[in-house]
């Protein structure tokens, strides 16, 4: 199965247009966000056969048949209900 990684990271840009009254983050939030990351991005895989593991501090890996897009596009999701950005890995 392929495996695919993501590092969270948070970044404020300010206020955006779907979120005009966006402020920045304190870092003890920040912190439970990328923790509650690593408990729910399992969730957004139920649907699914898909291994997903916390391989470092900062880096999960999911290893799954799903295509990179599909699974770039559920990353995406749980990211975005948590404010963070991530980037991805090479395997």
């Amino acid at each position: 199965m392929p495996l695919f990684k993501y590092q969270p990271y948070y970044q404020y840009n300010g206020p955006t247009r779907s979120e005009p009254f966006r402020e920045e983050l304190e870092k003890d939030e920040v912190d439970r966000n990328m923790n509650l990351f690593f408990k729910e991005i399992e969730m957004y895989f139920v649907d699914v056969v898909a291994t997903v593991e916390k391989m470092s501090e900062s880096i999960v890996g999911i290893s799954s048949e799903i295509t990179q897009e599909d699974c770039d596009a559920r990353v995406k999701k749980c990211l975005n209900s948590l404010d963070l950005f991530a980037n991805k890995i090479s395997a």
